[in-house]
């Protein structure tokens, strides 16, 4: 039920209600599509579905991830996320690896994820500033886990 309501939202966001969610000086064609902290896979996987369908029906954009590491870490934590999710976009939901890309975007107090569309061949129209890690950010040396493929 949540993807269906999830899908009809994207439609009508396509159909007209253009909105560029607290950037007025974006032009009319960049847009926000979602945006969420850290979610179990499965549940993110439901939401990168969504954004897997809306690259595939719009070939004229480009599909940007942005990433930040939360307040308490592990190195690297944004990238390797990043790498994941277009990893499972490109493998499993047959975006071309060509029309996602991905920008580690540094620190803020939560981690999260960002997911925009942009028309292809310009400059993302929108790229947040790089936010370093403060003296209040714990950044750890983890283990990478061994992950089964998608």
């Amino acid at each position: 039920m949540r993807r269906v309501i999830l899908l009809i939202g994207f439609f009508f966001y396509f159909a007209g209600a253009v909105q560029t969610h607290g950037s007025p000086a974006l032009p009319l064609d960049v847009f926000w599509l979602d945006e969420y902290g850290a979610l179990r896979w499965e549940d993110e996987k439901a939401r990168l579905d969504n954004f897997a369908i809306t690259l595939i029906q719009q070939p004229n954009f480009i599909g940007y991830i942005y990433i930040w590491a939360g307040h308490r870490s592990c190195a690297n934590e944004a990238v390797d996320h990043a790498i994941k999710v277009k990893r499972y976009l490109t493998k499993v939901r047959n975006v071309p690896w060509n029309r996602v890309a991905f920008r580690d975007v540094g620190y803020r107090d939560d981690f999260g994820v960002k997911l925009w569309l942009f028309p292809s061949g310009h400059p993302p129209g929108y790229v947040p500033d790089y936010q370093p890690a403060s003296s209040m950010h714990v950044i750890q040396k983890c283990q990478k886990k061994r992950t089964v493929r998608e």
